[in-house]
């Protein structure tokens, strides 16, 4: 078993992001399957599998650079689009799904015309990108904080949640660091630990997890 716990982080320095080992079919459900199975069933099977926290598999070696995301070229280009937000890919993207589907959706906010999506960029997303240049990253009271998970050779991939804060820290250059939940470790990287210390299993993971956290904080 493996405790999640909260490390903070140059941003900057975490480069790679991947799924998590069970996250492909929790996709796929949440598109093929109705919305009341998918969060009564699919999201709490979800959090069982994910509770044991240790994970084989090739999820680690399958990870990819976090710049070639779509989320960080959203944002990458809607900042570079300021002031004229209208003019970035994002907001293009929203006008046609007005047009074609009655409405645009980002989590849980939704704009039905322009003069909503006009509210949307600039009361939410614009804000994201300014207050992260200005103050750096500041954890939302009741947000979901942004996860990762280690890999066998000890390589911190982000995984769900906070990709496009991920994203907008990156692209402002924000100062600061950037917590990060380790949600799970690759079986590799924990039985790696334990053979090289003479500590007890609990000692032993918490120094490995410090050093991770000095070794992504070489930036700030």
């Amino acid at each position: 078993m493996f405790s999640p716990i909260v490390l903070y982080v140059d941003p900057h320095v975490l480069e790679q992001h991947t799924l998590e080992p069970h996250l492909k079919w929790v996709v796929w459900s949440a598109v093929n399957l109705p919305r009341l199975f998918t969060h009564h069933v699919v999201f709490r099977l979800k959090g069982f599998l994910s509770r044991k926290g240790v994970f084989g598999g090739q999820w680690d070696l399958k990870s990819k650079p976090f710049e070639e995301r779509e989320e960080f070229q959203l944002m990458k280009d809607l900042y570079e689009c300021l002031p004229d937000y209208r003019q970035s890919f994002w907001y293009q993207r929203g006008l046609q799904a007005i047009s074609e589907k009655g409405q645009f959706s980002h989590k849980d906010l939704v704009a039905q015309d322009p003069a909503e999506l006009d509210r949307l960029f600039e009361g939410y997303l614009i804000k994201i990108l300014a207050t992260m240049r200005q103050e750096g990253y500041r954890q939302r009271e009741g947000a979901d904080y942004p996860e990762a998970m280690i890999g066998r050779d000890g390589t911190l991939i982000k995984t769900a949640h906070g990709t496009h804060r991920l994203a907008a820290a990156k692209v402002v250059g924000a100062a600061g660091v950037f917590p990060v939940k380790v949600m799970g470790v690759h079986r590799q990287w924990l039985a790696a630990v334990l053979a090289a210390s003479s500590s007890n299993e609990a000692e032993a993971v918490s120094a490995a997890l410090k050093e991770i956290e000095r070794r992504y904080q070489a930036g700030t």
